[in-house]
């Protein structure tokens, strides 16, 4: 007789973003309006997403409250939303920032504003790469120098 064994099927690991039934409100002087229903993303490690769609369907919303930046109020924001693991929603204000421009980033949607036409694009988020990674090295060395002096 021979014993058979279950094996689980391995689990794909978590994504970096995970957005569930994201939903956006604006309150108007006329009352409520619903912007954004049942916005749902995962992103997982080594994924890029772009969000394409028509003008007015919400991008820009979706993309600025997974960031933290729009105001609330007016926008009032129901949903899930987990990067890392970490509630979005409920993380205070200086948790947010701390992410932003290290671990979280987005290009806005008008190139005009956000690119600089002389340059080539890829010269351009390389030069965000390099920023971001001379900033974590100025915190580094800020970091030592500081074991060392205490």
């Amino acid at each position: 007789m021979t014993a058979s064994r279950t094996v689980a099927p391995p689990t794909a690991p978590a994504p970096v973003l995970s957005v569930e039934d994201l939903r956006v409100d604006f309150a108007t002087f006329d009352g409520v309006a619903e912007v954004l229903n049942g916005v749902s993303i995962d992103v997982h490690q080594g994924q890029r997403v772009g969000l394409v769609g028509e003008s007015g369907c919400g991008k820009s919303v979706t993309m600025r409250a997974i960031m933290g930046i729009l105001a609330t109020p007016p926008a009032c924001i129901r949903g899930s939303m987990l990067f890392e693991g970490r509630d979005l929603v409920t993380m205070g204000r200086a948790q947010r920032q701390a992410l932003k421009g290290n671990a979280m980033s987005m290009v806005f949607q008008d190139p005009m504003t956000s690119l600089n036409p002389v340059f080539r694009i890829g010269e351009q988020l390389t030069d965000i790469v390099r920023w971001a990674d001379r900033r974590r090295g100025v915190r580094r060395a800020a970091r030592e120098r500081r074991g060392r002096i205490l």
